[in-house]
């Protein structure tokens, strides 16, 4: 069982909490930003994709916080865990009452739109050569009236000690410069740097060797 020191591991009961401050911290998205430039059908899909990829997450692998306020957070699963099945997500939860409202604030067209954009990523991401096994780290994220205050380096910092304590080498993408530099700061390094065709998103890739 994944645990941290110095870090809060978020419960189950714990998940909303989590979301809403993702919610807050991802507002401006990038790749949600391309795809959905309508602000409401941006806001469902994202909220979708993250309800869908956090209880994954959060079954397969672990949640983490500072403190119980969770007022920032990080997805972090191993990567033999990372089986994408549909069997798999049904066990997690990812298509929870919560999760189908969101879709139900889009169409048709923009939810295949959101799935595509998704397969894409998937498409995009195989022809990487990534560290076999690491630790993947999803969804860093800092509630926006908390940030630029260390939260997140404080967070990550305590991932990175985890992570070398295991031996294991942390992957994550990002999709700005700002983030770059953060990670890079951190001692991660670009491995990749992927464009999608067709919704103009650039995702870099980084490792943080053991």
């Amino acid at each position: 069982m994944m645990e941290i020191k110095g870090l809060y591991k978020l419960k189950k009961t714990d998940q909303e909490k989590l979301i809403q401050t993702y919610m807050d911290a991802f507002q401006d998205y990038p790749k949600m930003m391309k795809a959905f430039p309508d602000k409401a059908v941006k806001t469902a899909a994202l909220e979708a994709t993250l309800r869908y990829y956090v209880a994954y997450d959060m079954e397969y692998g672990g949640a983490f916080a500072l403190d119980h306020e969770i007022r920032e957070g990080v997805c972090l699963v191993h990567s033999e865990e990372m089986h994408y099945t549909e069997e798999r997500h049904k066990k997690a939860g990812s298509y929870s009452p919560e999760y189908q409202s969101a879709m139900a604030r889009m169409t048709k067209e923009q939810q295949r739109r959101r799935i595509d954009l998704f397969e894409e990523l998937d498409e995009l991401e195989k022809g990487i050569d990534l560290p076999s096994p690491h630790l993947y780290a999803d969804f860093l994220g800092v509630r926006s009236d908390f940030q630029k205050q260390g939260r997140g380096r404080k967070l990550m910092s305590h991932v990175c000690e985890y992570a070398k304590e295991q031996g294991l080498p942390i992957m994550l993408f990002t999709n700005t410069e700002e983030d770059v530099n953060f990670y890079k700061s951190l001692g991660f390094e670009i491995v990749d740097i992927v464009q999608s065709a067709r919704f103009g998103f650039v995702n870099t890739y980084l490792v943080k060797e053991a």
